[in-house]
């Protein structure tokens, strides 16, 4: 699937749907960050999709400029972005302090196994599978 973002962009925001464990799912936007090992949603957003604390798989904790955060890990039972769904998706429920809109990021365990190609210059991002002739390992 491809989606589009203003070139000369450099956080590039993408729409995300996340399914809680006792809400309806509900329509997010993600910054792509293929930096960060993991996908993280801010704390605030997984309380309103009904994750808590009690529902965490283990305790998570990131580095920033900042210092070093804790958090914790829930499994979304779905989660939708750039065409691909995935379930029993990991989840790391931390509080993001920014002053754009952002829900989460979407991080490099998202694009496994899959091909991600960013295209600033024309402000496209795909998302795809590699082709059936592709190195292994």
């Amino acid at each position: 699937m491809r989606i589009r973002f203003r070139p000369g962009t450099r956080l590039v925001s993408v729409p995300v749907r996340v399914w809680g464990p006792r809400r309806p799912p509900s329509d997010l936007v993600f910054v792509l960050d293929t930096g960060t090992d993991r996908t993280i949603i801010d704390t605030q957003i997984a309380l309103r999709l009904g994750f808590s604390e009690r529902d965490a798989i283990r305790r998570s904790r990131i580095s920033s400029p900042l210092g070093h955060e804790e958090g914790f890990m829930v499994v979304a039972p779905r989660i939708r972005a750039l065409g691909w769904e995935r379930g029993g998706f990991e989840l790391a429920c931390h509080q993001l302090t920014t002053t754009t809109e952002v829900d989460g990021l979407l991080g490099a365990d998202y694009f496994d196994c899959l091909v991600l190609t960013i295209n600033y210059a024309a402000g496209t991002v795909d998302l795809t599978e590699p082709p059936t002739d592709a190195p292994t390992g």
